[in-house]
């Protein structure tokens, strides 16, 4: 019965089976992203680059606040993030949580979601974002309300518990945390507990690789929580003047498969990296 109505609609065609027709199939990439597996042996010429906003907000950035283990990522790495998370099916119809942003992430997420899917897709998705830094809680809100993005920033220091009803309500969460064992234990206790309590729902973490003693405790870390890692994109991310392992980071690919009621408490010891040396 499902069948018939989706040919009713011409949803559906019947080509040797049932397959999408290409009014649906263009109508789920605009709301969902393309599948994770495509055609492997097709190539894939590269989209237009996005707009000049990308080169606005980069320059709008604050000085890193090296003492809170900022480091800004580089302009392209930014672009990659944003092509990624959509690419994935990350953001379109999702309530996504970005955790730290001093990047500015989060809005060049939004604004090549907006470039390549349409506002259609931008309005499908709710953006939060929990930062510390006053300087980057002012310019994100100002730049966000101005674009008309589907995004609302709080000042938290995530050293405390999350504000109340954000707990079990995010699909994917994306941080780039203090590079030590606590700091990314810590934020992601915080995205565990911000996201939907339900297996499949997934995070994105960007963390170095070197030494190989935080590279063990993370991944430790990850399996502890219940986390399957998806992928490992090793030197994904790269940051300006920084000289911490190389200035570069990989990005973990993450699904939830073993959900548990996370309980968030404070966290009063040394987190950052100039308190934990």
């Amino acid at each position: 019965a499902i069948r018939r109505e989706f040919e009713k609609e011409g949803w559906m065609l019947r080509k040797g089976g049932m397959v999408l027709s290409p009014e649906a199939e263009a109508k789920a990439r605009t709301l969902w992203g393309k599948a994770r597996f495509e055609h492997a042996s097709e190539t894939v010429e590269p989209e237009q680059g996005p707009s000049d906003f990308l080169d606005r907000i980069v320059q709008l950035r604050p000085s890193a606040e090296r003492s809170l283990d900022q480091s800004h990522a580089t302009r392209k790495t930014l672009v990659n993030r944003a092509n990624h998370f959509i690419e994935e099916g990350l953001i379109q119809g999702k309530r996504v949580l970005f955790l730290g942003d001093d990047d500015l992430t989060s809005l060049a997420t939004l604004q090549l979601l907006r470039e390549k899917r349409g506002k259609e897709a931008l309005g499908s998705c709710e953006v939060t974002v929990l930062e510390l830094d006053e300087r980057l809680v002012e310019l994100i809100k100002s730049i966000g309300e101005r674009e008309r993005f589907p995004i609302r920033v709080e000042k938290v220091d995530l050293r405390e518990k999350l504000p109340q009803g954000l707990a079990g309500q995010f699909d994917f969460f994306f941080t780039d945390p203090p590079y030590t064992p606590a700091g990314a234990e810590l934020f992601l206790d915080r995205g565990c507990e911000a996201l939907r309590q339900v297996s499949g729902v997934r995070a994105n973490l960007a963390i170095p690789l070197s030494p190989p003693a935080l590279q063990m405790a993370t991944q430790e870390i990850l399996l502890r929580k219940g986390f399957f890692i998806d992928y490992l994109l090793p030197a994904f991310n790269h940051y300006l003047g920084a000289t911490m392992q190389g200035g570069v980071s990989a990005l973990y690919g993450l699904t939830l498969r073993n959900p548990n009621r996370f309980e968030g408490e404070g966290h009063a010891g040394p987190l950052y990296t100039r308190e934990v040396r």
